[in-house]
């Protein structure tokens, strides 16, 4: 007579697991329908991340135009100081001489850079293509 093996998991009757296997699974699957978002849900989570985005984004733009600004205002302060500089023939009690071509080389660009440079900003700032998705 054979004897069961005592370390042997007794065995369990193959209807009873086979139900209990499918009763968690219904009820998985009824609290995953349970959880599912509505659409008026899903519509007022895109709202808030769009207003979230549109949040972000004006700081940056602030951000991102304050550094433009000083950039800006510091360059046409070096073109003063410049200008001012060659005018008088000195540069910090020192005395100071360029060439003409420099100078106009110099404030030519210059200038052309800041207008550049806000030209390029001001058309990120107020972008003239197609509206984004779902209005601003």
């Amino acid at each position: 007579m054979t004897r069961p093996d005592p370390a042997a998991p007794p065995a369990a009757a193959p209807d009873s697991t086979s139900a209990a296997i499918a009763r968690t699974v219904q009820h998985s699957l009824e609290a995953e329908r349970r959880d599912l978002p509505t659409q008026a849900e899903l519509e007022r989570r895109t709202r808030e991340l769009r207003y979230r985005e549109a949040v972000d984004q004006r700081w940056l733009r602030l951000g991102v135009g304050a550094i433009v600004f000083l950039l800006s205002a510091g360059w046409l302060a070096a073109d003063i100081v410049l200008t001012l500089a060659v005018g008088w023939g000195q540069l910090g009690g020192r005395a100071f001489k360029l060439d003409s071509t420099v100078v106009v080389a110099f404030l030519t660009t210059s200038t052309a850079t800041v207008i550049g440079l806000f030209l390029v900003f001001l058309r990120w700032l107020y972008p003239q293509g197609a509206a984004p998705p779902g209005g601003a």
